[in-house]
């Protein structure tokens, strides 16, 4: 036998035999992979499917769920899959209320997996899509009083889900590392930071938003990224926890996805770009040997026909962007702005960074409380608007923000 072969059966018997029970089991955790010294991701397949599965199983333990009462919930992304699947697995029916921005895909899979989809559309008041989702859980709820209602947003259960991730960054790194991940409903990263720093508080945590995101200060706008941003406050969002803030723009988020899969193999959806981008630039400015770990949400399977499709990016008019290399450093939120930004947060409250504060209430008061300015719901049937080339080039392209909430995930 040659060394080569000796090589491959000696990799071979070092790996991971663990024999799954469930697929749930298989997905509730990342693999850690070193793209290069110091720079490591954290994969996922589905990440949303780590709080999924967490809530709804300590519901049933608790009594708050029966198993043969609906798990109801409003979703147009990736935690309606893993509501999907971990109700499939205990033959739990589950209704999802979404929008027209949901993948054709992903609402097809829900349906084989047994559950019920309720698009809402836009009405002749002009409410917001979110309002009238809402409003469509709310009945769903009356008219089932058993019914469980996840509550992504501000359920700290959320949170408590990413402990067992945090676990395994310790296990693998120490506490030598740099956390950077993207911020939607706040959960992975604020959950993930909080059980690290109990081992070592001074470990370092990276949110990286997108521009149109009110999460970090800045005004409502379009948001053509979908995965991260968000336009209310959602209680699972502890600003406290933030050491640092970037604000990306799709041009260059789409371009680090692209040559994510394209240097490295790993194929990503546009919020694992994200991260990428950052978590490089943030490991190109350290010195001191830590290693950045950024959040890798999930696969780029809903994003062939659009990150992925040369002519897609093409129709976006953004083929031949000139791409920011650097983030823009900005004296507070309200002058972040350009293509790619940051701000030293500074672990502080919103208040306190931003000198204004919060909408009172939880998400469902604040959506309620949002202006009714009539809008369009997207129909694409994979995620929308502007993109960017397979690899990056120089300085910076300003992304201006337009108004109009975007419908939550």
């Amino acid at each position: 036998m040659n060394d080569t072969m000796t090589q491959i059966l000696d990799h071979a018997g070092g790996l991971d035999a663990r024999l799954y029970d469930s697929v749930s089991a298989s997905l509730d955790h990342p693999d850690l992979i070193a793209l290069r010294p110091g720079l490591v991701a954290a994969a996922f397949r589905l990440m949303k499917l780590v709080p999924a599965k967490y809530i709804i199983e300590k519901a049933l333990a608790t009594g708050q769920l029966d198993p043969g009462m609906p798990v109801l919930e409003t979703s147009s992304g990736t935690f309606a899959m893993g509501i999907g699947i971990v109700c499939a697995e205990k033959r739990i029916p589950f209704h999802i209320v979404s929008d027209a921005a949901i993948d054709a895909r992903l609402q097809a899979r829900l349906a084989q997996l047994g559950g019920r989809v309720q698009i809402v559309g836009a009405d002749a008041s002009g409410s917001n899509v979110q309002v009238l989702r809402l409003e469509a859980l709310q009945e769903q709820l009356r008219d089932n009083p058993g019914g469980f209602w996840p509550r992504q947003y501000d359920n700290p259960d959320n949170q408590q889900a990413y402990r067992a991730f945090a676990r395994q960054l310790i296990a693998a790194f120490g506490r030598d590392l740099v956390v950077v991940g993207t911020v939607g409903s706040g959960a992975s990263t604020c959950g993930t930071i909080k059980a690290l720093r109990e081992t070592d508080p001074s470990i370092r945590l990276v949110g990286v938003d997108t521009f149109g995101s009110v999460l970090f200060g800045l005004p409502v706008g379009k948001r053509a990224l979908r995965g991260l941003g968000n336009s209310i406050h959602p209680g699972n969002v502890d600003h406290a926890c933030f050491d640092e803030v970037h604000w990306v723009s799709p041009a260059e988020v789409y371009a680090s996805t692209r040559r994510l899969h394209a240097e490295h193999g790993l194929y990503c959806g546009p919020t694992s770009g994200a991260a990428f981008m950052v978590a490089q630039w943030v490991r190109a400015q350290r010195q001191d040997g830590k290693t950045v770990v950024f959040i890798a949400p999930d696969e780029g399977h809903r994003y062939i026909d659009s990150v992925y499709d040369d002519a897609w990016l093409r129709e976006q008019g953004v083929a031949d962007t000139v791409l920011a290399t650097e983030p823009a450093r900005a004296g507070s939120p309200a002058t972040a702005g350009g293509a790619w930004a940051r701000f030293e947060w500074e672990r502080r409250s919103f208040a306190e960074a931003t000198g204004r504060d919060k909408p009172a209430g939880d998400a469902l008061a604040q959506i309620r409380a949002t202006p009714t300015t009539p809008t369009t719901p997207t129909t694409p049937t994979t995620p929308t608007t502007p993109t960017t080339p397979t690899t990056p080039t120089t300085p910076t392209v300003p992304a201006t923000p337009v108004a109009a909430p975007a419908p939550a995930a």
